[in-house]
């Protein structure tokens, strides 16, 4: 999906706000609970085409799982290992082709090839297992430009690329939704309940189960 966000937008939230954040990071570095910290980024937890998604492939009520994560792969840093998202460890094999995790990449840079842009094997969420081999056949780089945003089943194959670029680093903003008969294990910041208070009503409803008391 091409311009979701607007390039202007996108350079704003991280020139201006994820990179200063991040500026003590190296390598693939990520920012953990970034709703705290960004609660700029508000607005692409809800996007109209991201909720139109999940509801399709969710159902209702959905939800937002892990408070955002911005993931940002600087020049040298290495390819990581490929998986499939929780929650598939955790239940029995074979997995179901349908999507206990929605995933949502958003680009606040652009993607490339060089740059580290995350690599999926598609229609591996079909075979019903993790992958056995830490490279797959198949791996395709997901590449768009600044503002677009990448949606996948969780448990399709994926890794970030290898950044081998001399100067060109990329962004990215990582927001997971997921059905109501998936419940929220504690591998993720809570969101603050005074930043939880100021977001709009249908955030507010999707963080329900990753708030503070």
């Amino acid at each position: 999906m091409s311009e979701a966000l607007s390039a202007s937008e996108a350079a704003a939230c991280e020139q201006l706000e994820a990179r200063a954040l991040m500026a003590d990071k190296s390598g693939y570095a990520k920012l953990e609970g970034a709703l705290n910290q960004i609660p700029g980024l508000a607005p692409l937890c809800i996007h109209p085409v991201i909720m139109r998604l999940a509801r399709r492939f969710l159902g209702e009520p959905f939800f937002l799982v892990n408070n955002v994560c911005m993931m940002w792969c600087q020049p040298g840093a290495p390819g990581g290992r490929l998986h499939a998202d929780w929650p598939l460890a955790d239940v029995p094999r074979p997995y179901p082709p349908w999507p206990m995790l929605l995933q949502t990449m958003w680009m606040l840079t652009d993607f490339t090839a060089q740059n580290g842009a995350t690599r999926l094997v598609p229609g591996t969420h079909l075979g019903g297992r993790h992958p056995q081999n830490p490279e797959g056949e198949g791996e395709v780089p997901a590449l768009g430009k600044r503002g677009s945003v990448l949606i996948w089943n969780g448990g399709v194959w994926h890794r970030n690329g290898a950044n081998t670029s001399a100067d060109q680093h990329r962004m990215g903003a990582n927001a997971a939704y997921i059905p109501r008969f998936v419940h929220r294990p504690e591998l993720w910041p809570r969101v603050r309940r005074q930043v939880y208070q100021g977001l709009p009503e249908q955030l507010q409803q999707l963080l329900e189960r990753s708030v503070e008391p």
